[in-house]
């Protein structure tokens, strides 16, 4: 059985590329309320920090209506429990920009303690079909054209935004920058080749005793 299972592996593993041609596009961000802008005259200084990690997966279509994402957040040291927390676009980091994703409802999971937050999304359609309209110029913004939001993140426009009572603009902000690009297929092949080999091993040790 030991044997057959290792072939099973080996098999997949030289498979797994022309099964999939999907891509993973990683972002991170860094929140702290130094990356805030535009801040009020009166705001309440914070120590808070944390990070958010988000996965963009395009399905390996030109369509972005079947893009997803998955999302994850942890912030601690805030001065109250978080009431909102979004992702914003278009901005640079030193503009500010419209809402176009509500992390504190569904699919979203959160848990807001007295200093601290958890979100997490996984298979998360992509906003407005993939699609954000243009932003408009303005005060805290020069302007930018409609992009998708795939774009949007490539290009470090997407940030991430959490707000307390005490600072209802925003206490801690992070722009989301591209980290890596991931070929679903040569992920699941070095998985499976490595399952394959611990299998391969095993039944050769099986074999001498």
């Amino acid at each position: 059985m030991l044997k057959t299972l290792a072939r099973l592996l080996a098999i997949g593993a030289i498979a797994a590329p022309l099964a999939a041609n999907a891509v993973v596009y990683q972002f991170n961000a860094t929140l702290n309320q130094a990356n805030e802008v535009f801040k009020p005259v009166v705001f309440t200084p914070s120590a808070a920090a944390g990070v958010a990690s988000l996965h963009y997966d395009d399905a390996g279509t030109v369509s972005l209506l079947d893009d997803t994402y998955d999302f994850t957040l942890a912030v601690t040291g805030l001065t109250g429990t978080a009431g909102s927390f979004h992702i914003h676009a278009a901005a640079t980091t030193t503009e500010n920009a419209g809402v176009i994703t509500n992390l504190n409802s569904s699919p979203f999971l959160s848990l807001a303690g007295p200093t601290s937050l958890l979100v997490g999304g996984i298979n998360v359609p992509v906003p407005t079909l993939g699609l954000i309209g243009a932003t408009a110029p303005s005060a805290v913004n020069a302007g930018h054209p409609a992009m998708s939001f795939l774009d949007a993140l490539k290009g470090s426009l997407a940030y991430v935004n959490v707000h307390t009572a005490l600072n209802g603009s925003g206490e801690v902000r992070g722009q989301l920058f591209q980290v890596a690009v991931v070929p679903e297929p040569e992920t699941y092949a070095m998985l499976l080749a490595g399952l394959g080999l611990i299998g391969w091993i095993g039944a050769r040790r099986r074999n001498r005793t």
